[in-house]
Parts: C-alpha cells; structure tokens; sequence
C-alpha cells in the first residue's frame, strides 16, 4: 500500500493553505503513481514568508540569542529529524528515486550528521569576536573588533536530486547563525522540506525563522529579487544560477551558488584497469548520474581503454536495475520523463558527433513503469564533443583517451566547470600532484593497488588526546566549485560564515 504524504505551506509559524489555488501532485520516478501533495504556491505566498521572515529577524528574538542558546535549540531540532529518520528515508525513496543504501549514506543519514554536527559546532566553529591588542591614548584605551553577525533573511532555493540533504546543507547553518529563512523545494521533490518544518515547529523555533513555500520559478524569482531578502543560496543548474545573479543583482544581494559540474576523474599509468572500471562506474550508477559533482568524464591512458571496457561490461549484469525501495537495487531512476528524454537527446548526441556506445544507450526491457535508463559508457571520445561538455545528469560516461600526464591536465581543465574532479593513481604523492593542477574546488584522490591495514589498533589509528574526527559527506571541509560551478562554499565552518557579515567596531 503506498503512503500519502500531505502537507500544507509553512509560514509564519503557522500551516497554511496561503492564497494557493491548486496543488502540486508528487509521483513516486520508479512507479508512476501519486505519493501526496502540497500546495501550488505563488508570488503572494511567497511575500507572506518573505515578511514574516523579515519579521522575525528584525523584531524576533532568533538573532539575539547567544550562539549557545541557538546551538541548544538546533541539536533538538537535529534530534528530532534523527528520531524520525526511518519515516524521512522512506518519503526520500519515494519522492527522488533514492537507493536505500544511498539514502543512509547521503540522502538522509548523511544530512542528519551534518544537521548534528552544525548544531554542535557552531558556538566554537565560528570566529565571532577577534580582537585587536589594546592601544593606551591621552584618555582612555583605543582598540578594535571584527563582530560576525547574521547576514538576515536568507532565500534558499534547492534542487530535486538530493532534496533533503541540500535542504538541510543550507537551512541549518544559516539558521544556526541566526538567519531567518524561507525554504523553496524544487516542485518535483517538495514533500521532505516540510518534515523538517515538523521538526522545527516541535523544537521551538520561533514563528517565521523558517518558512517552506512550494511552487515554481515565480517563487525562486520573488526570493531573488525581493529587497527584504538579504542572501539567496541555491544548488541547481548553471543556467538557473544566472538568471538568479542576474535578478538578485538589483538588490546586491549576497549569493551562494553551487551550480552545475563536468567533473573529469584522470586515471594514471601505474593503476590496473579492472580497479579504475570499478571506481569509475559509479558515475553512472549513483543516483541515475544525477549528482553534479559525479564523475562523469573517465580520462584514460589510451592504451588502456579496451581493457578498461572489457572491465566494465564485466561489471553490468551485476548492477540490478530497479525499484529503489528494493534493498538489492544498484540503479534507481531518473526524476521525470522530461530527464530521461534530456538523457537520450544526449546519447543520440554522442552518436551523431562521432562517440562509439560501449555499454547500454536504451531504455531497460521489462519496465512498464518508471524513467529508468541503461547505464551508458561512450569511448572514443573527444573532449569538445557535446557529451564531454555539458552536464547530462543521467547514467552517462564519456571516456577520453590522453597520451600524456600533462595533456590529461589540459583537458580535465578544459571546461567551463570546476565543480569537482578525481586522479586515480597507485602512489598517493604522484595522484595528489596531479589534483594540485586541477581547477576545481573537490578533488578525490584515490589510491588503488595497496595492502590494507586489518588492525589500525587504539582509537582507530587516532593518536591520544585526539581521537577519531567526525567523519562523513558534509561534516568537514568545504564544497563549492571554481569557473561557471558557483560561488561560495558550503559544509562545515566555511559553510557557516557564508551567512554571516563581518563588521568592524573600533575606539579611541
């Protein structure tokens, strides 16, 4: 029997149906059929979480707070999703199309780590106050200080691949500085950001911190261009993030964007082409290819592209294709028809220009319902080809040959993007020098060939005193891109003063 979920808008502390007269039916991508509904927002709904949002941050509490009494209220915020996580990964593998196994990792393990651990880090992570020494004068003692306070109202405008992990990426660090925030979830993949307005009702987040507003562009547009919205921070294609620079460009808004990628994994000489099939596959199985950090452009030494081929059609009958609900399924589907059709126009694309089809190219046999699509390895690929250039977001790799260490640099670089890249190699140091090269914000380093370590003794291998550091996607480092990938950075203390000013106080 298949689980309903209805919801009404959040605004305002309150559930609401607002001024929308229609609602948004959310299907099920590996089954066809309806698994619940929001309302069908508009600009005035939209103004109403605006200004209550507004509202909230001029005259609420919420900034005031000290970061310890905001850190108090979102590790309940942060415990609440977690005691509900079962129930939000079902809803996530019904509403995206998710893989349980990626679910736990990403989808929502992974972004209910992350919700934790800003919870519990943003007190110390953050440089609220630094001082400067004081200065002795004629009357009193002069000095300065660099004061991080809340930027304000925050836009946040995100994608249907991993709804909500982004959602929760961008809505508990802001809200954790003390932003007031009006979410909008892409129309395909709404149903999860109002679990999480469940859980900041029942935690005690004051009435128009945060705000969930279902609907399309016209909302994203209202949020970007709106003069009482201070930032907009949105995950989505590079094309969308254009027209929100260009619109949010009359108010001078503050921007984070994590746009689109092209990201090229360089697989060196010294690595066995079985080892460099099996990490590479995962650009195609992963979510249906739809992440925008994936690596989707496999560059191989050119002597080792048959074998590298053999290797994955080894790899093929053991990828089962199917409904994510099953936990033995590899390879879910696309979001929507309107995504399958966009894969096959590219496919078709790859043909035309000259690009050999190794694996795949089709639809499955057997599937009545659901967008499914045959995972798909182009070789003899050149890198100025329509595949190799612009960002699919299916189960698609494009494979490139390269002669040289330098020459596979080049073309890596030789891209518009700059998302996130990948270098396979046997040695860490020659892999890391190679990633140094690389102009984009993520590099994954992989070392294949090694003899791993059964026992890393006391503490996992962590020397006293320091112990095993928070680990998972998310937690550390930053994540962002370079070039056309965006603007910003996300994830950790990065993460968290994207939505704070900086402002100087000094005396004399």
């Amino acid at each position: 029997m298949t689980t309903t979920y209805t919801y009404d808008q959040f605004i305002d502390g309150a559930w609401t149906a607002g001024a929308a007269e229609a609602s948004i039916d959310v299907i099920n991508p590996a089954t066809e059929e309806s698994i619940g509904s929001v309302p069908q927002a508009g600009v005035k709904d939209a103004k109403a979480a605006i200004e209550a949002a507004r509202r909230a941050f001029d005259d609420g509490p919420w900034p005031w707070m000290t970061p310890r009494e905001r850190a108090g209220v979102m590790k309940r915020f942060a415990e609440i999703l977690d005691s509900r996580r079962e129930h939000i990964k079902g809803l996530v593998i019904a509403e995206a199309g998710s893989t349980g196994m990626l679910a736990d990792f990403i989808q929502v393990g992974g972004a209910i780590d992350i919700a934790t651990s800003v919870a519990e880090t943003v007190e110390h992570a953050v440089q609220w106050v630094e001082m400067s020494p004081p200065k002795g004068g004629p009357l009193t003692v002069g000095g300065s200080a660099l004061l991080r306070e809340p930027v304000g109202v925050v836009g946040a405008i995100t994608p249907f691949n991993f709804p909500f992990f982004l959602n929760i990426v961008k809505v508990f660090p802001a809200l954790a500085v003390g932003c007031s925030v009006v979410l909008k979830p892409h129309p395909w993949t709404p149903l999860d950001a109002f679990e999480i307005a469940k859980a900041a009702e029942e935690a005690g987040i004051p009435p128009g911190v945060f705000n969930v507003v279902s609907g399309g562009a016209e909302v994203g547009e209202e949020l970007s261009s709106s003069p009482l919205v201070d930032m907009v921070t949105f995950t989505g294609s590079t094309a969308t993030g254009r027209r929100i620079m260009e619109v949010a460009a009359r108010t001078v808004k503050r921007l984070q964007l994590e746009l689109g990628g092209k990201s090229a994994n360089i697989v060196l000489d010294d690595v066995a082409p079985d080892a460099a099939a099996a990490q590479s596959i995962q650009g195609c199985v992963v979510h249906a290819g739809q992440g925008c950090a994936l690596q989707t452009r496999i560059l191989l030494p050119e002597r080792m592209v048959d074998a590298f081929t053999e290797a994955l059609k080894a790899m093929i009958p053991f990828i089962k294709i199917g409904d994510p609900a099953d936990p033995e399924t590899i390879l879910g589907p696309l979001i929507r028809e309107q995504q399958r059709q966009r894969v096959e126009g590219y496919v078709a694309s790859g043909v035309e220009q000259g690009a050999e089809i190794a694996i795949g190219g089709k639809r499955p046999e057997g599937f009545d319902k659901g967008f499914f699509y045959e995972p798909t390895v182009f070789v003899n690929c050149r890198n100025d080809m329509k595949i190799c250039q612009e960002e699919i977001f299916g189960p698609v790799l494009a494979v490139i040959p390269y002669s040289t260490e330098d020459e596979a640099v080049r073309i890596a670089n030789d891209s518009i993007y700059g998302l996130a890249g990948g270098v396979m190699s046997a040695n860490t140091g020659r892999a890391f020098n190679v990633g140094r090269q690389l102009r984009a914000g993520t590099i994954n380093v992989t070392t294949v060939g090694g003899t791993p370590v059964e026992n890393l003794g006391p503490g996992d291998g962590a020397g006293p005193g320091w112990g095993t550091w928070p680990a998972g996607v998310g937690i550390t480092g930053a994540f962002g891109g370079y070039k056309q990938s965006g603007i910003g950075r996300e994830w950790g203390r990065h993460g968290m003063e994207e939505f704070t000013e900086v402002k100087n106080i000094s005396w004399i």
